[in-house]
Formats: C-alpha cells, sequence, structure tokens
C-alpha cells in the first residue's frame, strides 16, 4: 500500500473515530437535558402537591384510618393535625374539593333563604297570588318553613366542614363524621315534619302523631349514628341502608292521608310529584354511596378528582333538597288558598 493509501486510511478511520465521539456526546447531552426536565417535572409535581405544607398522597401513603375507599387511589390529603392547613387546602385540588364546595355552596344558599325568604319572598308570592289582604302568615308558618331552611342548612354545612376537616387527624374526623350523620338526621326529620302540618293542616292530632313517631325514629338513628361503630368503613352500605329506612317513614303518613283524604286530594296538599322526585333522588345517591358507583366498575385511580360515587351522592342530596323545598311552598300557598277539602 502507498503511502498516500495508508494516510487517506489513517485520515478516513479518524474521521469515523470523530463522528462516533461526536454522537456520544450527543446522545449523552441528550439524555442529560432529559434528566434535567424530567427532575424539573418531579419538582413541579412534588410543588403541586404539596402547598403550604398540605401534602397530597395516594392511597398507600395514607393511615389506615384514612383508608375508607380503596377504588379512589390518588389526590389525598395527608393528615395534617392542623386546622389551618385543612382550611389551606380549600383553594387546592383533591379528591375531597367537589365533595366540599358542592355542599358549602348550597348551605351558604339556604342560609340566606332561612334569613330572608319567609319574609321578604314568600308573603310577596302570596300578595301576588290572593292579593294585598290574604293576612299575615301565622307563626306556625314561619316555623315550617324555616325549620326546613334551617335543616337544610345544617345538613349541607356539616357535610362539608367534615369533607375540609377529616384529613385533621382520627379523633377529629371521627367527630365530624358524626356530625355528618347528625345532619343527614335533621335534614330527613324537618323534612317529614315541615310537610306534615300542610298535609294535616286540618287535622292537627295526625300531624301531631306522625311528628312525635318522626322525632321518635331521628332519635333512634342519633343514638345509632353516635356509636363509633357506626363511623367504620365496612358500614358504608349500612349507613346508607339506614338512612333510607329513615327517609321511607315518611311513606306512613302519605299513606294514611291517602286513605283519610283520597288520593287525589292527598297527592294535592303535599304536592306528591315533588315528593318523589325528592325519594328518587336521595334513594340514587344513597345506593351509588353504598355501593361505591362508578368506580368499583374501574381500574383503581379512574375516578379520584371528579364523578366518583361520593360527589354523585353529593349533587343528589342537593337536587332531592330543592325539590322538597318546591313541595314545601307549595304545599303552602296551596293551603293558603283555602281549597282542602275533605273527600266524603
Amino acid at each position: 500500500m502507498s503511502v498516500r493509501s495508508r494516510a487517506s486510511s489513517t485520515v478516513s478511520n479518524s474521521s469515523i473515530v470523530v463522528t462516533i465521539h461526536d454522537l456520544n456526546d450527543i446522545k449523552t447531552n441528550v439524555v442529560n437535558r432529559k434528566r434535567r426536565a424530567s427532575s424539573i417535572v418531579v419538582r413541579a409535581v412534588a410543588e403541586e402537591k404539596n402547598v403550604d405544607g398540605v401534602k397530597i398522597v395516594n392511597w398507600t401513603e395514607l393511615s389506615e384510618w384514612q383508608q375508607d375507599n380503596e377504588y379512589i387511589f390518588d389526590g389525598y390529603v395527608q393528615e395534617t393535625n392542623s386546622v389551618k392547613k385543612c382550611m389551606k387546602s380549600l383553594k387546592m385540588m383533591h379528591n375531597e374539593t367537589i365533595n366540599i364546595w358542592s355542599h358549602l355552596i348550597p348551605s351558604c344558599v339556604y342560609l340566606f333563604l332561612l334569613i330572608f325568604f319567609t319574609d321578604f319572598m314568600l308573603e310577596k308570592k302570596l300578595t301576588t297570588l290572593l292579593g294585598p289582604d290574604h293576612g299575615a302568615m301565622d307563626t306556625i308558618d314561619y316555623i315550617m318553613v324555616n325549620i326546613f331552611l334551617l335543616g337544610a342548612f345544617l345538613c349541607l354545612f356539616c357535610s362539608s366542614c367534615f369533607h375540609c376537616f377529616k384529613q385533621h387527624s382520627e379523633n377529629l374526623s371521627v367527630l365530624w363524621s358524626k356530625a355528618d350523620y347528625m345532619g343527614i338526621i335533621i335534614l330527613i326529620s324537618t323534612s317529614i315534619i315541615s310537610l306534615l302540618y300542610y298535609g294535616f293542616h286540618d287535622n292537627l292530632f295526625l300531624c301531631k302523631l306522625f311528628t312525635v313517631l318522626t322525632t321518635i325514629f331521628g332519635a333512634v338513628c342519633g343514638v345509632f349514628v353516635l356509636n363509633d361503630r357506626f363511623n367504620h368503613k365496612d358500614w358504608k352500605a349500612i349507613r346508607a341502608m339506614f338512612f333510607i329506612m329513615f327517609a321511607a317513614s315518611g311513606l306512613l303518613p302519605i299513606i294514611t292521608g291517602c286513605f283519610y283524604f283520597g288520593i287525589q286530594e292527598a297527592v294535592n296538599r303535599v304536592q306528591l310529584e315533588y315528593v318523589f322526585y325528592e325519594a328518587v333522588c336521595y334513594i340514587t345517591g344513597a345506593l351509588i354511596y353504598g355501593f361505591k358507583i362508578p368506580e368499583c366498575y374501574y381500574k383503581p385511580g379512574k375516578f379520584d378528582y371528579v364523578f366518583n360515587s361520593h360527589q354523585i351522592f353529593h349533587i343528589f342530596c342537593v337536587a332531592g333538597s330543592i325539590f322538597h323545598f318546591k313541595a314545601l311552598v307549595a304545599s303552602f300557598v296551596h293551603a293558603k288558598m283555602g281549597i282542602h277539602q275533605i273527600s266524603a
């Protein structure tokens, strides 16, 4: 081989070596950049999940007492042991965010109605329907309308507080869960009692009888829910069925009214169409909550933040309370118009 050929071969081999080195350098730079980018993403995610000392974790990082629904994998607020941190979680997105706000906002609406509705709205409605000489609202009317508004406010507000403060500690979680259950009992009781008066407006004995029975049922439920065993996650389906049974006790006065007044008059007195929609909302929501629908049918994690069973249950609860409010106002107007007629 000539000197020129050997020199050309050496240059060629040298170029190949340089090219390989360059490729390795480029590859190394790309890998390093990817690692830096990945590190930035990890830090960003970590910062997003740790805002103002409030840490968002998944199911495996929770204390045992916080593990409630195994189908919800991510988005939990880790135990804070701080009321302030619990309040800070209100501005974060986690798997309790929708549960908190879906009841906090309606509770504020019911509080507004509790303060202003009977005095400034219902009186105006009566004047529009019956004229300026319809007469003032009775004290019992104020009580019956406002007792429901108070019950709705307490139920939704206690529920919102429970979902906000349940991550504080085990003791506070148990305390607020009991307040949540008592709020449900109060709402059921005030819903039944408020309609009893207008359903049996001219038969105060039956009104009193069913009011006493509802109060007794509510007290029994209260004793039951204050038992610590009732708060265990294994009792979720039983809790749902228990509240359904208590709410179903409201059928007793309806059936009695149908026999006493006749079906059509009973329907008119308590606006059964709205009551039916109310019952459908509560029962459907309770069943969805108790049987963890839809998350139990999908891979854990699919419904961590939105559209899980508890959130759907909350929406149905609010809808049910709205239907009851419509039934109550319509029953009130029906009674005030003086068109109750006992069937012959």
